[in-house]
């Protein structure tokens, strides 16, 4: 490990930092990563092993030098919204980070990767947000999954749960996508049974038929806590979920979102099956080295053709469904990962040609006190709209369009309403409420189209939300600038320091 790297370790690990720093990750050698906290460290190794379709990866600790942060790997930690809520801002002794080594390891395998990566502390409070998430803590990692229909098997409620990169490969398992011709897997080796071009996840085992389905419909409800909204369907706020849950399978334990627990990364994970240092879309944000210039995915002038920063060795799942019939329709619906889709509401904006967004004071699906009393929740449920409506239209076929193969409809409400409330807010649930309604019209459009008994319908949500503590606003930036050691922080956490030009990444 160089150096410098060693010193600014040491100066986040500080112990007058451990508010805001849960742990501080890096990678202090090719296929070697370490975890270090004010309280200990673990060192990890990564080789290869052979299965019977290609390589995957394998991981031992090397060293653990007083307490093990990454000790508790499981799961099905906190289950279940009494037990989230009776464990508020939970630290170390009482959090998971579940697939903790696989999550670190992909992550720095990319080429514009940082040097270390500052993992927020359950409780801090980052950008004015209650609602937090980015961090491998489970809360913040866990997304709800739900599934209900054709080739989907009826399980009801299944002590299981999957990660980011199983969605993409299970569509393709529903569809009854043929693998791809040179497909790899985790290692970059050859993947005989890879339904897309890089697939590191598999399909989720016991699940789905395979060409169950002849249609999947994606209903993603962004930033949603999974104990949150199995609570609102068990308790009848999400009739319309729960309609999916009673005739489907449910994740008790949910779904893993790959590190970092953000927005672009796994939304691109969940449409390709590859994890975000795979993918080229590391973050919401990142540094170019090459370029010195940081990509911020979020911003209006950036947000439509975020899609350009995949690598073109990444399949997404409208590409694989192309492979497999050229002419199959598929639609991305205020959806980010677009690229081969053909119609996509992100196209119709980088055209110029992308229509007004609905009056919100004047729809029957928005709880309008919230629309009155937060211009982002109102904006939220107008983008909302817009986007269930194009869904509808398509399953309609209002334009003539043929029935879409596969449709990925984004619903970003939940996620707002988490960050400026928190998850388990009147303001949250009344986002689920709101949704909820949306998603039991696009299911009466799937009813009236006569393609229901040929429809899985998949709801899941990117990543979770995590409550924060609004008194805890101290971060390591004078830390690090008190240090002298220049370096650069980008997206709050993701540490880049001068590369030598001797230093290239495997």
């Amino acid at each position: 490990m160089r150096p410098q790297i060693e010193r600014v370790e040491e100066v986040l690990i500080d112990s007058e930092l451990a508010d805001s720093v849960d742990m501080v990750l890096s990678r202090p050698a090719p296929d070697l990563y370490r975890a270090s906290t004010a309280t200990g460290s673990t060192t990890f190794r990564r080789s290869t092993e052979t299965h019977p379709h290609g390589e995957r990866y394998a991981y031992a600790i090397e060293t653990v030098d007083g307490i093990d942060p990454l000790r508790n790997r499981d799961d099905g930690h906190l289950i279940g919204l009494h037990a989230e809520l009776a464990q508020p801002f939970p630290d170390r002794d009482t959090t998971s980070y579940p697939h903790a080594f696989d999550q670190i390891a992909q992550f720095f395998d990319a080429a514009h990767a940082p040097d270390l990566v500052v993992q927020h502390t359950a409780a801090h409070h980052v950008g004015g947000n209650l609602g937090q998430h980015g961090s491998l803590g489970i809360v913040q990692a866990r997304a709800p999954f739900i599934a209900s229909g054709a080739g989907v098997a009826s399980l009801g409620t299944v002590d299981a749960g999957a990660r980011m990169v199983d969605i993409a490969p299970s569509i393709m398992e529903l569809l009854g996508g043929a693998p791809h011709p040179d497909g790899i897997g985790p290692t970059g080796s050859r993947r005989r049974d890879a339904l897309l071009a890089r697939q590191d996840g598999d399909v989720i085992g016991d699940l789905f038929e395979r060409g169950g389905a002849r249609h999947v419909v994606v209903i993603l409800l962004d930033g949603c806590n999974s104990n949150v909204l199995y609570d609102a369907v068990a308790s009848g706020d999400a009739p319309g979920i729960a309609s999916l849950a009673a005739t489907g399978s449910t994740l008790a334990r949910g779904l893993m979102a790959s590190m970092p627990t953000a927005t672009l990364a796994n939304h691109t994970t969940a449409s390709t099956g590859a994890h975000p240092g795979h993918s080229g879309v590391l973050h919401n944000q990142w540094l170019d080295r090459t370029a010195d210039h940081v990509p911020d995915l979020l911003a209006m002038d950036q947000v439509f053709d975020a899609m350009r920063h995949l690598r073109p060795d990444v399949e997404t799942i409208h590409q694989a469904v192309h492979r497999n019939d050229p002419a199959a329709f598929t639609a991305a619906c205020f959806e980010f990962c677009d690229t081969g889709a053909d119609m996509s509401s992100f196209a119709a904006f980088r055209n110029g040609t992308g229509p007004a967004l609905p009056v919100a004071t004047e729809l029957a699906a928005a709880h309008q006190d919230f629309v009155a009393g937060s211009g982002v929740y109102g904006f939220m449920t107008s983008v909302d709209e817009l986007a269930t409506r194009q869904t509808i239209e398509l399953w309609d076929r209002t334009e003539g369009n043929p029935l879409p193969a596969f449709t990925f409809l984004t619903l970003s409400l939940t996620d707002e309403s988490g960050h400026e409330t928190g998850p388990n807010s009147e303001m949250t649930r009344a986002a689920i409420i709101d949704s909820d309604r949306r998603v039991g019209r696009v299911l009466d459009a799937i009813d009236r189209s006569g393609a229901r008994s040929d429809t899985a319908v998949l709801v899941f949500a990117d990543h979770g939300m995590e409550i924060s503590d609004p008194t805890n606003t101290d971060d390591w930036a004078a830390a690090l600038h008190d240090s002298g050691i220049a370096c650069r922080d980008v997206a709050d956490g993701l540490i880049y320091l001068p590369r030598p030009q001797t230093d290239r990444r495997q």
